[in-house]
């Protein structure tokens, strides 16, 4: 199967917060593309990202900015053994039929912008 974009859109309230979740995804997350919008999140918006069914941190930033930014997540590595952390320390990220979560903190009254997952989906 070929790599799939998908784009969501992320409305903040009054107190700046939001949270949004994508749609079903299976695959490695290879990239996640940050955009601010037209109305932008503020400057110092907060980005929370993690698998909704698992809870697999996938990223987390502070003051995320106002600019278009790409960022390529991993996770750390462990240990078949005993769980410690491996020499290997980055792995990528795979989800199984799960939604991505992205919660915003300090986004700013009432501002849009949206959020992008690229991921290669396994056959």
């Amino acid at each position: 199967m070929a790599p799939a974009f998908q784009t969501v859109t992320i409305t903040t309230i009054a107190d700046g917060s939001a949270t949004v979740y994508s749609g079903k995804v299976t695959g490695r997350l290879v990239a996640i593309k940050y955009m601010p919008g037209s109305s932008q999140l503020a400057t110092g918006a907060d980005l929370t990202i993690t698998a909704e069914t698992t809870g697999q941190a996938i990223l987390t930033k502070a003051n995320a900015g106002t600019s278009t930014v790409w960022y390529y997540p991993v996770a750390a590595g462990s240990k078949v053994a005993d769980g410690a952390a491996s020499t290997l320390t980055e792995v990528p990220i795979f989800l199984c039929d799960e939604r991505i979560k992205v919660v915003v903190a300090e986004g700013g009254d009432k501002k849009t912008g949206s959020i992008g997952f690229l991921v290669d989906a396994v056959p």
